[in-house]
């Protein structure tokens, strides 16, 4: 009976608040859509107001410049058209809203104006306008409709007021504001989803939107009431759609103009109705979890003593679990008082066993465990020392560290925080030779660190002169040579060029096995990829009279995401090793695809020749470093064997993966296998041609080269003038600073390694510079080819970097990209 009551109880609980629970969830729909209404309303007219005082605040700039205009051109009285046009550019050069100021005599011929443009093709102002402004009995701003420009094909508005030079006949004054320029007032940089604001006459005409319309110039079909001018918001169809609105409009302080700010209601109501279908949502799982909690409550009362008994065992085989452990284990709650320790606890600690506890404070088992440190006597502030370290170690309950007990056992502790805040720690006994292997795993890896650097100091130290060989081998070969001159040269461009590859398969070696090797992600096409890396080796494939085949699989995806160039390094790898290792027969490259699911791709490439195959007793070394099937392909072939090693490293990057099948004598077929994402672009750009230097920026550049090498100022210098660009030599970054300062320069070709002031510290000086000076582009000319190299010179203030030996087809690009953007940055 007892029970059935508590039944009864639980069921009319679960009654009352479910319709608790659905009227509120009905209360909180409607009253949120009226305050998303109530907020749009708010919003758009504070927006209008805020847009309208902007407006004005522009209008009236342009009004004050356009009366000002017979001073500003004739300062005292007397007009000269080269320097009234100066002081019009300059002008213009203070404020962004105008393309253009421009000064009119009445028949419309341009007198001055701060653009060529304007002066050699006119303003395409109808006659009537440039009338109706001069004729005015009473001189005020007038304001044209937009107006396509003849220069920029880019509509523009025109603002005009008339004046008098001295006695002469009236002339026109006119500001050229871009529309685009207007509707950025308009807009004033908020972001409000579904946002419409026009700029009107009272007409009707529509003169600048947002966002942009192609009715400019034309009568908006419906009109505003009268009411709509206060700028209160009204519900009413938007301007520019006619949809159902909120809707301020605010007359400008020029009275022919207005502004009207509207948000669609379908948008002002977007996020109520998320908000809705969450309440609805989250009303729905309440009543839910209310009838489920009745009934889970209904039902619990049924498993309550098998609960109970659960709960028994489950501590029992808690208790036997701990008890089992190889190592000590206690448990402390979030007020440092013992919950829960084993007996290979005790065994570490044995002085423990007297104060142990649930309950007890973990300072006195400290206190204890003390004597197990220090023992003797006369240690007692050697025990104090320790029971302090010990207590901030165990707060940090963050920790991992070893503790030495008096009988000459390390104990290896490990402590981390509970979710409730307490601590748990797990103590293992360990050896001193298990600590000292992890002393020599420390040094090993300190071993592979230094291999590192080394690697790459040495990388710098070797790009240094080569940069100055092939530097001057590239200018040797612009001269007047004969064919064994020339050939001579050739075979000196080779050998740099081998030297080079070696250079940088082992940095790329050394990079992918300390996990520094990054990939860049971007949108790619592979069939274009394929081509290009055959076309390089067909040449020499063709001269073999080897037959050479590329096939793609049908429907192959046009654009996938990946890293190009590691795949490019890959493909040139495995097809230029085909070609080297075949003297007769064929090279083939088949490209397959597959999908997997989730608009991603298996790209797969194989590669098969006829060539001299590999041993299979070599195989299970074939992508080790420094590795080739037997010694004898070194000595008759050439090469480093690092290709394998770092096409392996490369596709374990990516999460690819490549294998091999062979027979010695019939030649070898290696196969890769890379999962990548679809892409979404319609068109790639190809790797050469991303970039194509502004011509314009070429033949009359001048430059600042900072270089303490002899050799490498004269490869530099030279590379310049080829260029047709005159440079300046600094030997030091003290002597970069002073010439910048004296000086005007149109780039710096910065040297990083160099005495008394590097050229890292040179850049930030550079940069920490008043004035112009501290924007001139500085590009990176250094050995030092890591990849956090290049982030470390970007973070200095540099604009981009040149990897020594220096090509000057890479020069030229970064030469015309940074000057590029700079002139970009300034318009």
């Amino acid at each position: 009976m007892h029970a059935a009551r508590l039944v009864a109880a639980i069921w009319s609980a679960v009654t009352l608040l479910v319709i608790a629970t659905a009227a509120a969830t009905g209360w909180l729909i409607e009253h949120g859509e009226h305050e998303a209404i109530g907020e749009a309303e708010l919003r758009m007219q504070r927006f209008a107001s805020g847009a309208e005082a902007a407006l004005n605040r522009t209008m009236i700039g342009v009004d004050l410049l356009l009366q000002d205009m017979g001073e500003l051109i004739a300062p005292e009285g007397v007009f000269e058209r080269a320097a009234a046009e100066r002081r019009l550019q300059a002008a213009e050069r203070r404020d962004l809203t105008y393309r253009d100021l421009i000064v009119l005599d009445p028949a419309g011929k341009v007198v001055a104006s701060a653009t060529e443009q304007s002066a050699r093709l006119g303003v395409p102002l109808p006659a009537k306008f440039i009338q109706d402004a001069l004729t005015q009995a009473s001189p005020t701003l007038a304001i044209s409709s937009p107006v396509l420009n003849f220069a920029t094909s880019e509509r523009a508005i025109y603002f005009a007021r008339p004046f008098r030079l001295g006695n002469g006949p009236r002339m026109l004054a006119l500001a050229e504001v871009p529309v685009s320029s207007l509707t950025t007032i308009l807009a004033q940089s908020i972001q409000i989803p579904g946002l419409e604001v026009t700029l009107e006459r009272v007409n009707g005409e529509l003169l600048a939107s947002v966002p942009p319309n192609d009715q400019l110039g034309a009568l908006l079909g419906t009109s505003l009431p009268a009411p709509a001018l206060s700028g209160t918001a009204l519900h009413i169809p938007g301007r520019l759609d006619g949809a159902p609105s909120i809707v301020a409009a605010r007359p400008a302080l020029y009275p022919s103009i207005r502004l009207t700010a509207g948000i669609p209601k379908d948008a002002a109501l977007a996020d109520w109705r998320q908000a809705r279908n969450q309440v609805l949502s989250v009303g729905v799982a309440l009543i839910a979890m209310l009838l489920a909690a009745g009934y889970a409550a209904h039902w619990q009362l049924g498993r309550l003593s098998r609960a109970r008994l659960e709960l028994a065992r489950a501590k029992n085989i808690m208790d036997r679990a701990l008890a089992s452990m190889g190592d000590g284990f206690l448990l402390c709650d979030s007020q440092d008082r013992v919950v829960a320790w084993n007996a290979r606890y005790l065994e570490m600690f044995p002085t423990v066993r007297m104060v142990i506890g649930v309950g007890v404070e973990f300072r006195t088992i400290a206190e204890a465990s003390a004597a197990t440190i220090a023992p003797e006597p006369d240690q007692e502030a050697e025990r104090l020392a320790w029971i302090e370290a010990r207590l901030a170690q165990h707060r940090a309950g963050d920790g991992t560290f070893e503790q030495d007990l008096a009988d000459g056992s390390v104990i290896h502790v490990v402590e981390r925080r509970t979710l409730d805040g307490g601590t748990v720690s797990v103590m293992r006994d360990i050896t001193k030779a298990e600590r000292e292997l992890a002393r020599a795993k420390a040094a090993a890896e300190a071993s592979n660190e230094a291999k590192s650097q080394f690697l790459a100091a040495m990388s710098h130290e070797i790009r240094t002169p080569l940069n100055g060989v092939l530097g001057m081998n590239s200018l040797l070969m612009q001269t007047q040579l004969s064919e064994q001159q020339l050939g001579y040269v050739r075979t000196i461009r080779s050998s740099g060029n081998a030297l080079l590859a070696l250079i940088n398969d082992i940095l790329d070696l050394s990079r992918v096995e300390a996990g520094r090797l990054e990939l860049v992600l971007a949108e790619f096409d592979p069939r274009r990829l394929v081509d290009e890396v055959a076309a390089s080796v067909a040449t020499r494939a063709h001269e073999k009279g080897l037959a050479f085949k590329v096939r793609y699989q049908s429907g192959l995806p046009a654009v996938l995401v990946g890293d190009e160039g590691r795949m490019r390094q890959v493909l040139f790898n495995l097809i230029g090793n085909a070609v080297k290792f075949t003297e007769q027969g064929s090279v083939t490259v088949q490209v397959d695809y597959r999908d997997v699911g989730h608009d991603r791709v298996l790209l797969e490439v194989a590669v098969a020749d006829t060539g001299i195959g590999i041993d299979q007793a070599a195989l299970p070394s074939l992508f080790e470093r420094f590795r080739q099937a037997d010694s004898g392909i070194s000595r008759r072939y050439g090469g480093s064997g690092l290709g394998l090693a770092i096409c392996r490293g490369l596709l374990d990057l990516m999460g690819g993966t490549i294998a091999v099948e062979t027979e010695v004598g019939s030649g070898s077929t290696f196969r890769i296998s890379v999962e990548l994402q679809r892409g979404q672009s319609s068109q790639i750009i190809g790797a050469e041609s991303r970039f194509e230097p502004d011509r314009s920026m070429e033949g009359g550049l001048r430059i600042l080269v900072a270089e303490d090498n002899e050799i490498n100022q004269l490869v530099i210098c030279a590379m310049l003038a080829q260029l047709g660009h005159s440079s300046d030599l600094a030997r030091d970054g003290h002597e970069v600073l002073a010439k910048v300062q004296a000086s005007s320069y149109d780039l710096v070709l910065m040297d990083i390694q160099m005495p008394n002031l590097d050229g890292l510290a040179a850049a930030r000086a550079i940069r920490a510079l008043d004035g112009p000076t501290s924007q001139i582009p500085i590009i990176a000319l250094t050995a030092n080819t890591m990849v956090e190299d290049r982030q470390t010179y970007l973070e200095a203030g540099m604009d981009d970097h040149v990897a020594k030996p220096i090509d000057i087809k890479r020069l030229a690009r970064a030469i015309g990209g940074v000057v590029e953007l700079q002139r970009q940055s300034q318009y």
